[in-house]
């Protein structure tokens, strides 16, 4: 039998099937489901799997107040379970902002947008990586490969004074377009702070020190990918731990501090590692409390939350489309085979001397079943077409909205390629259920004789 004969009799057949707005119906609403709530599942999850692997996520802060943190003391901390490492974050800690004072490039020229960061105040937080920490680069070069004094900006950067609060539609600088550029900071208001940890016979804690800030000279190497699953990092510029630690103490020396003195709280701090505050890194974002409960249980100051903390929407929005979304797609698509197959056996049965009648004057078994078959078809393209274009139009309205949104809103936004591989998972949904409802019904059908015809 030709095509054309199997399309004919499919398209009559629809006409006379009462449940055919039914299945499309919930074939659109499949489809919806299958590509924009799974988009939002695989985006929020990733998100959440950025930020639980970071270094900070998994960092929790010891301190000195206690007890010194000598040698042994570290050693027996690092021998707790689940603790990866235990690092010294003696520095300026991204705890200084800084201003922007010029950037050129290697021949001292500058273009619109370094005039821009130079004539509206910009400012930024230069911070050290600490330890084994890493981040993405999106463009250039590491910090590894790099000398000192070399740093990574934001793929997306904006070091200005938002207009609104919740940091919306930003105007935010390609941070590729500033590789190879190098940029001059000093302190914010001509000042930099540095937090030192103390002990003075019985008494001990922290404080810091305002001192008057050198200026700075770093060159871009490359451009760094920062998570919109936490609060933002967008005026965050990295340097080494090397340069951290060099940068900090130019800035000692230019406030005078002589940093070979017993008598200076500061340069006892610079000098007594048992003084410093360190990051105790947990194998997995998971084990935080075990970390936190077995230091604490030794007598050490430890915080009981990570250094860096994610977005509550984050987390909100991951667990909602994770655990609802998965009930809803698996939902709707067992209704979709119960009413197709509800469908089909109706339609069997009420065309039981039809269907006699074909095979009376010639059709197969296999034929009646393409037949019906490409009547179940035609009505589940029909719902995965116009699910499709609704879920596009979901999608295309849902990224415009984001992008114009706060900086966290970003981690919300859809990669059209995404769509596009969760798409044609719904083209495939919308081709194998008819043939598992007829698949189902096959019996049936082959029960049917020519006799039929007769009724």
């Amino acid at each position: 039998m030709k095509y054309s004969y199997i399309r004919f009799l499919s398209k009559a057949n629809i006409k006379g099937n009462r449940k055919s707005n039914t299945v499309i119906v919930l074939m659109c609403l499949l489809v919806i489901a299958c590509t924009v709530i799974s988009c939002f599942t695989a985006v929020t999850g990733k998100a959440l799997n950025e930020y639980k692997n970071d270094y900070r996520a998994r960092s929790l802060e010891l301190d000195p107040w206690l007890l010194p943190l000598t040698d042994d003391a570290i050693s027996s901390i690092e021998s707790v379970e689940h603790v990866s490492s235990v690092d010294d974050i003696a520095g300026f800690r991204s705890v200084c902002m800084f201003n922007i004072l010029d950037v050129e490039n290697e021949k001292g020229n500058r273009d619109k947008i370094d005039e821009k960061i130079k004539n509206e105040d910009a400012a930024v937080y230069v911070c050290g990586l600490i330890g084994d920490e890493e981040k993405t680069i999106t463009a250039g070069k590491n910090l590894d490969d790099s000398p000192i004094f070399s740093c990574i900006v934001p793929s997306l950067f904006y070091p200005f004074e938002p207009e609104t609060i919740n940091y919306e539609d930003l105007d935010y600088i390609d941070g590729t377009t500033l590789i190879g550029k190098t940029i001059t900071v000093k302190g914010y208001n001509d000042n930099v702070s540095v937090i030192y940890n103390y002990r003075e016979d019985a008494y001990s804690g922290n404080t810091d020190e305002i001192m008057p800030s050198p200026e700075y000279k770093l060159k871009i190497v490359g451009t760094y990918y920062c998570t919109p699953a936490k609060s933002g990092s967008f005026e965050d510029i990295l340097v080494s731990r090397e340069t951290d630690l060099k940068m900090t103490e130019m800035a000692l020396e230019s406030a005078g501090v002589n940093l070979s003195s017993k008598d200076s709280k500061l340069a006892n701090w610079w000098n007594d590692s048992s003084l410093h505050s360190y990051y105790v890194v947990a194998d997995d974002f998971d084990n935080l409390s075990y970390i936190f409960n077995e230091v604490s249980k030794m007598g050490y100051a430890i915080a009981n939350s990570p250094e860096q903390l994610i977005n509550d929407s984050t987390v909100l929005m991951a667990n909602l489309f994770g655990s609802v979304g998965v009930f809803l797609i698996i939902a709707l698509f067992i209704l979709a085979i119960i009413t197709l197959v509800q469908s089909s056996v109706s339609s069997i049965n009420e065309r039981k001397s039809y269907i006699g009648l074909l095979k009376a004057i010639g059709y197969k078994n296999r034929q009646v079943f393409a037949c019906m078959c490409g009547e179940q078809l035609s009505l589940t393209l029909k719902g995965f077409l116009i699910g499709g274009t609704l879920s596009a139009a979901l999608v295309a309205l849902t990224n415009y909205i984001f992008i114009h949104g706060a900086y966290q809103t970003l981690v919300y936004i859809i990669d059209w390629r995404l769509f596009l591989f969760f798409i044609c998972v719904s083209l495939v949904v919308a081709i194998i259920i008819p043939l598992i409802c007829q698949v189902i019904l096959i019996k049936k059908l082959t029960d049917i004789q020519p006799i039929n015809a007769m009724n």
